[in-house]
């Protein structure tokens, strides 16, 4: 003989209601605490928190935060402008650095046209490299969802959550991660840690190696071609900082000086890159050129990869826009770049 218990449909409910109402505020209290994607460090610290998403959550960080109004100035660029440190330098104190990987022009536009309709801007730092120029990387196209319509700010996402338990599992096992600080640079602070033990290879053998690489990897192996309406989102660029009476220093990134000869010893290469330097000069009028044959990049231990340099190197960029050193050459409509 089957039991058949009579459950009231309000029970149902409420038990639901419940159960919902428990699992809406562990999600939103875990998420809240833990902030995976933010600055708050209750319980882990940001070094635990590696970076998933940089668009939206520097878009989220800037525009939703509403943090913009502790700002006056702002780095744009892709990944090789990342270790410009703002709070390391006492002129950049208030600048926040949006550079996200590959970035290209339309992407540097987008932020500065929503960057002028929330907040006035005194000071744009532009960073370039032919590698925007590059049609195998889309140097035409903008996806705006790709910085607004991000999880981050949204504790009750249950993406959010996993990212939550992710950045948990870091911290138990003590592994830190590359992390973005509050002012928008970035921390490799694996890398670092391997540089202090004296154990990150920085060899001229293995930064010549891996400068050949680069080089043909992305220019070679995918044949380059010099994508010329790329520059055009720079030219509005500078129209809108003019309009704004905002000060722009553009300049181009450094790398490691194999690279660069590596890049000599092709003339297509070698050909493009002049032709990209006479380029910016007579858009930007000033140019910073610190892709160039100094001491600075000739040194292995000033670089983790041959595009990528570390802190002290994007200090003495933006310490050379200020002319408090001579870090690299500057172009301008009197001096235009002949040769390397």
């Amino acid at each position: 003989m089957t039991l058949i218990t009579s459950i009231n449909p309000m029970q149902w409910v409420r038990t639901f209601l419940i159960f919902s109402f428990l699992w809406i505020g562990t999600v939103f209290t875990v998420n809240y605490i833990v902030d995976p994607f933010g600055n708050r460090e209750w319980i882990v610290e940001k070094k635990y928190k590696p970076i998933v998403h940089e668009r939206s959550e520097k878009y989220n960080t800037i525009f939703n935060e509403n943090t913009i109004h502790q700002y006056n100035c702002v780095i744009l660029g892709s990944s090789r402008v990342m270790s410009m440190v703002p709070s390391a330098n006492d002129t950049t104190k208030e600048c926040y650095n949006f550079g996200v990987h590959v970035a290209n022009n339309p992407e540097k536009l987008f932020i500065l046209q929503e960057w002028l309709k929330h907040a006035p801007l005194k000071t744009v730092y532009i960073g370039n490299e032919l590698y925007n120029m590059h049609p195998w990387l889309h140097p035409l196209d903008l996806n705006p969802n790709h910085f607004t319509h991000g999880s981050e700010g949204n504790y009750l996402s249950f993406s959010t959550l996993l990212m939550s338990y992710k950045v948990l599992k870091n911290l138990l096992k003590d592994q830190p991660q590359v992390y973005f600080e509050t002012d928008g640079s970035i921390r490799f602070y694996p890398e670092e840690q391997l540089i202090r033990k004296g154990t990150f290879d920085h060899s001229y053998k293995h930064f010549k190696q891996i400068s050949q690489e680069a080089v043909e990897g992305n220019f070679i192996q995918h044949p380059f071609t010099y994508e010329a309406k790329a520059l055009e989102p720079l030219k509005k660029m500078k129209m809108l900082c003019d309009q704004h009476h905002v000060r722009l220093v553009a300049f181009i990134t450094p790398t490691y000086y194999e690279a660069q000869i590596k890049m000599q010893s092709h003339p297509s290469l070698n050909a493009a890159s002049q032709k990209f330097r006479k380029d910016l000069v007579n858009i930007f009028g000033n140019v910073y050129d610190f892709d160039v044959n100094t001491s600075e990049n000739r040194e292995p231990a000033n670089f983790y990869d041959p595009v990528h340099y570390r802190p002290e190197i994007g200090n003495l960029m933006i310490n050379r826009a200020e002319d408090k050193n001579s870090y690299g050459i500057l172009f301008s409509a009197q001096k235009r770049p002949n040769s390397f």
